[in-house]
């Protein structure tokens, strides 16, 4: 049975988003980096940047030499993983099958949602446009629809960026011939400098060389190289994607506590950026589970089921301080907090009769996309406001005790 796959290859994606979350950024040259940026190296260049000359995995210094004005900006990888997440839940609406290649780029298996090349096109049109609606429009993408992955991929490198490129099966020699070997992905430099080496240059002339030089030559991977030469891959697309069972976050304290203020202003933290989540993953959870660990590292946990779903987190919060406050031992100070949602189905939070909750739903949904344009700290409660969770460490700052950051 023939196949119909897309690859879909997001455009300079950490820049991208970086453009999309700040205006100032927008049309001029950046070079995502690491934090230490005058000993790092380009992660990803705008688009701006590569007409310029600069690529990505250069040094700073050298792409600084190459464009002067290019503006160097430090990462924000749970930035990157929530716009992911994002373009993911797009495409598994139009198929169930999709697979994850790397944080910017998936292939998806369309053969069961569009009869024909044709019906193919019309739907990665789609897509890009819910990418553009949902993302921003500064995020865009290169597609190649093919009938297996490894064309798909080649003709989403075509046209870049925010192309899009098809071959059928009737034309994939043709138009492999009008591609370079190192245009294939698993044809790097050294492999192609071997190819050249026995006088092949061409996928033509790769396609003439005999089965048995190849397998003497490369071992294995020679069957690889016949094979893709003819434009032949009967890798299957394997979905990546799993329904969580539950969603969770927990939090150590900088400093041990019994301040029960402190301890809510912790909680209602880390509950929101649970619901959070969970919208994000379109979910709702009828249960709710607590942890309370203690400086002496003993654990008190207890969960609640409830009858309507939900994915708010100051409803998540309520539920589970209700617990912790039964239970909370005064005496002894606590050292990390947790919660999680589980029980989780598919599906948005019942909409209320009255107008009050109605408009919180509202809010939140606006707040989600606040949040999707520009990062995940782009708002938080004004009671949180002078809370800081130290993003990968343990420290936690509370307005009623002394800063330690």
């Amino acid at each position: 049975m023939s196949r119909i796959i897309i690859h879909i290859d997001m455009n300079s994606y950490f820049a991208s988003v970086e453009q999309q979350a700040n205006p100032f950024l927008r049309g001029k040259p950046i070079g995502i980096t690491g934090k230490h940026q005058e000993r790092s190296v380009i992660a990803t260049a705008s688009i701006e940047a590569k007409k310029l000359g600069v690529k990505t995995a250069m040094s700073t210094w050298e792409a600084k030499r190459i464009c002067p004005s290019m503006i160097l900006y430090p990462g924000d990888p749970e930035k990157y993983s929530y716009i992911t997440c994002q373009f993911n839940s797009i495409f598994n609406e139009y198929t169930d099958c999709v697979e994850q290649f790397s944080i910017d780029e998936c292939f998806l298996d369309v053969s069961k949602t569009a009869t024909d090349y044709l019906e193919a096109i019309v739907l990665a049109q789609i897509i890009r446009e819910r990418i553009k609606e949902t993302c921003g429009e500064q995020i865009t993408c290169s597609i190649g629809i093919a009938p297996n992955k490894l064309m798909a991929k080649l003709c989403s490198e075509q046209v870049k960026p925010n192309g899009i490129t098809t071959v059928n099966q009737q034309n994939i020699l043709k138009f492999l011939d009008t591609c370079k070997l190192k245009d294939l992905c698993g044809i790097g430099t050294k492999i192609e400098n071997r190819l050249n080496a026995l006088g092949i240059n061409t996928f033509e002339q790769l396609r003439k060389f005999s089965l048995e030089k190849l397998v003497n030559e490369f071992k294995s991977y020679g069957y690889w190289l016949y094979e893709a030469a003819h434009g032949r891959d009967d890798s299957p697309v394997i979905n990546t994607y799993e329904e969580p069972k539950s969603i969770g976050h927990s939090y150590t304290l900088s400093e041990n506590t019994d301040n029960k203020k402190e301890m809510k202003y912790c909680l209602l933290g880390l509950s929101d950026r649970v619901a959070g989540r969970l919208r994000k993953e379109c979910l709702v959870a009828r249960c709710v589970h607590v942890v309370v660990r203690y400086a002496d590292f003993n654990e008190m946990t207890q969960q609640q089921k409830f009858t309507e779903p939900t994915s708010n987190g100051l409803t998540l919060f309520k539920i589970a301080w209700q617990m912790i406050d039964q239970w909370l031992d005064e005496s002894k100070p606590v050292r990390l907090l947790g919660i999680s949602a589980t029980t989780l189905s598919r599906g948005n939070e019942h909409q209320s009769l009255f107008k009050k909750e109605r408009k919180v739903h509202s809010l939140q949904k606006t707040l989600d996309e606040i949040q999707n344009r520009y990062g995940s700290n782009a708002w938080t409660r004004a009671s949180l406001i002078d809370v800081h969770f130290k993003e990968r460490s343990s420290g936690f700052h509370s307005p009623n005790s002394p800063s330690t950051m």
